[in-house]
């Protein structure tokens, strides 16, 4: 059948990743687990805890953040709780992490089975360093934390190099903190051992965006910190440089900001010098070409540092539980109950032919949870995939991955036809005949034409819905109501609405109702596993009650936004969210409505402007610069 072949493609995809990087078995489950919980992944025959599944993706350098996951109502629990104490620790409120932590402990750290147990326990150790730390604690009471933690999973670390180890970031993450804090002081080789491992490890882009920043910046601060009474030669000073810019560059790529204002410090450090290094060697080109570089490095970090000191949030990086954090994840049951009632579904119809209603009525109040291929089934029947592990596409293929990646970066710099040209590869990489795949990909094709002008609003709009109701019927949406959609639905209907009348009646119930949907998620302790699909609807939502004149609510938004981003170092919105807040603050002043603040039209404006530059948002920064020069000739109007 085509959805339970559907379902056990996420498994073939971790044989693919192993086999396409030549990792043996023997590597992958070295101090981790046995052959067979690795087997029976591969195989599709049963899926390991959270935990050890996440452990065994990241081994193969796959970060699992943008997954959009199931989990049965008891391992959603655990997740939960977990993520409440990375919310805590993340927002400095380290007296309810703790106990939050001691009680996650005392009730999940004994663990079914020995694997468990240890991953618990990794877990416990990480996050108490982190809540120690907040109390400063000593450097040997940290370095003995961290180095147990990493003996859990990497008991061979002492006996062999880094290079014959396959490890996960989590596991570089905790060797790089236990190295730090090590009782005879760090040592520079290991850090550049660990560097080397990182760099040819294969890692994706955001996997390398969570660790390789805080590698270089520890090896080079470890470096810098020691050369203070001897000056580095020029050689080796332009090696820490372009070790930072590409460091800056992989944060870039993936709008992420760990450890970055501590990289442009540093960079900015370092290009000062060497510019004063050249001067006087007589090499004004390359000296000015330190200073051009230099001022571009200032301007990011001085707009950074501004944005924290106004929203006060530390500017360096002091957590790590962006590495833990798990977006998408929903519980089993409870998608079930709501989908079905908001597809008007009755218990009887949903079950006919799959389950007796009495299974389905203890799914839905949490008291069981049946077989895989019984909640696949029902599922299908509520237009869900029946794969409880996947990205935006379903597939085993793991160059589709890399396509999308590539794809998302010319729709970002709005390159319309190379985009559509990884489009049409993608279509000859992933089944089109998975629902999602097909509304994935439809949906980008369609959007891309209506960007180029090939198509029509009303058309463009048609279309949109077409797309849409290959897996949800519009009208369900529009109806009051609880509501759980897929994130490629969401995104569906937000694309639906660019093109839409905002007079149309339809188009401000569905602003109605996605407010209705995230109004309890905004501001609570699971927001953080929102974040991505937040920022994407939420944005669009501020925006647009700025435009209706909804000012004050408009800005909350904004702010919430910014402030979340700014926790997670997530850098993509806040130019988006710091633009809406400017032209709310413009329509107040030109309509002779009070403002709580006052803000400058060039201040704000180039902020924008830096950041989209930061982003490389190259249509951002176009369009943030000619309001700019609007706003320097006239009074802004509202846009859009």
């Amino acid at each position: 059948m085509r959805d339970m072949e559907e379902s056990r493609l996420f498994n073939r995809y971790v044989n693919r990743m192993r086999k396409k990087y030549g990792i043996s078995m023997r590597q992958v489950c070295e101090g981790l687990c046995s052959f067979q919980e690795l087997s029976l992944l591969e195989n599709g025959r049963r899926q390991p805890n959270r935990l050890l599944q996440d452990a065994i993706v990241e081994r193969l350098g796959v970060d699992t953040e943008d997954y959009e996951i199931f989990l049965g109502v008891t391992e959603y629990k655990r997740w939960e709780v977990r993520q409440r104490i990375l919310h805590c620790i993340t927002w400095e409120e380290t007296g309810r992490a703790d106990r939050l932590l001691e009680e996650y402990y005392t009730g999940y750290g004994k663990g079914n089975t020995a694997i468990e147990r240890k991953l618990e326990r990794q877990f416990y150790l990480s996050m108490l360093a982190q809540i120690l730390r907040y109390g400063g604690a000593s450097r040997e009471k940290l370095w003995a934390l961290f180095d147990e933690a990493v003996r859990l999973t990497v008991p061979a670390l002492e006996h062999k190099p880094i290079s014959q180890l396959t490890l996960s970031i989590k596991e570089l993450n905790l060797i790089l903190e236990a190295e730090q804090y090590r009782r005879d002081g760090a040592r520079l080789l290991r850090y550049r051992e660990i560097l080397t491992y990182i760099e040819g490890a294969g890692l994706d882009g955001l996997s390398m965006a969570k660790i390789y920043p805080k590698a270089v910046f520890f090896l080079c601060r470890e470096r810098l910190t020691t050369a203070v009474e001897k000056p580095l030669p020029l050689s080796e000073m332009a090696g820490f440089l372009q070790l930072c810019s590409c460091a800056v560059d992989i944060l870039r790529n993936n709008n992420r900001m760990y450890f970055l204002w501590e990289l442009l410090d540093m960079r900015g450090q370092l290009l000062k010098q060497m510019a004063e290094r050249y001067r006087h060697q007589g090499e004004p080109k390359a000296a000015d070409t330190m200073r051009a570089m230099h001022r571009e490095n200032t301007g990011w970090k001085t707009v950074l540092e501004q944005i924290y000191a106004e929203f006060q949030v530390p500017k360096k990086t002091f957590e790590y539980c962006y590495l833990y954090v798990m977006q998408g994840v929903s519980c089993i049951n409870d998608v079930i109950k709501i989908r079905r009632q908001m597809l008007g579904i009755t218990p009887g119809e949903l079950c006919n032919g799959i389950c007796d209603v009495r299974t389905l009525r203890r799914m839905e109040h949490r008291s069981t949870m049946p077989q895989r291929a019984i909640v696949e089934r029902l599922f299908a029947r509520l237009g869900l995939s029946g794969e409880f592990t996947r990205t935006e596409l379903v597939t085993d293929d793991p160059e589709a991955k890399r396509s999308m990646e590539k794809m998302w970066e010319r729709e970002n710099n709005q390159q319309w036809e190379e985009a559509e040209n990884i489009l049409k590869q993608l279509k000859t990489q992933v089944s089109m005949d998975i629902p999602g795949n097909r509304q994935a990909l439809t949906r980008r094709n369609v959007l891309f034409h209506w960007k180029k002008g090939v198509l029509g609003n009303d058309e463009y709009c048609r279309l949109m819905r077409e797309i849409l109701e290959l897996t949800l019927p519009f009208k369900a949406f529009l109806i009051e109501g609880e509501k759980y959609l897929t994130y490629e639905e969401q995104i569906c209907i937000q694309n639906m609405l660019l093109g839409m009348d905002r007079d149309r009646e339809e188009y401000k119930i569905c602003i109605e109702r996605f407010e209705q949907i995230y109004c309890s998620i905004i501001g609570n302790e699971l927001q953080a596993t929102f974040a991505e699909i937040l920022e994407y609807i939420v944005s669009y939502i501020g925006s647009e009650l700025g435009y209706r004149g909804e000012y004050d609510k408009s800005d909350q938004y904004s702010a919430n936004i910014i402030q979340n981003c700014l926790r997670l170092r997530r850098v993509r919105a806040i130019s988006e969210n710091l633009y809406n807040r400017w032209r709310n603050y413009a329509e107040r002043e030109r309509k002779g409505v009070p403002a709580n603040r006052a803000l400058s039209n060039e201040e704000e404006l180039n902020k924008c402007i830096l950041l989209s530059r930061l982003c490389k948002c190259i249509n951002n920064e176009i369009f943030y610069s000619r309001k700019l020069e609007t706003a320097i000739r006239d009074m802004p109007l509202c846009s859009e």
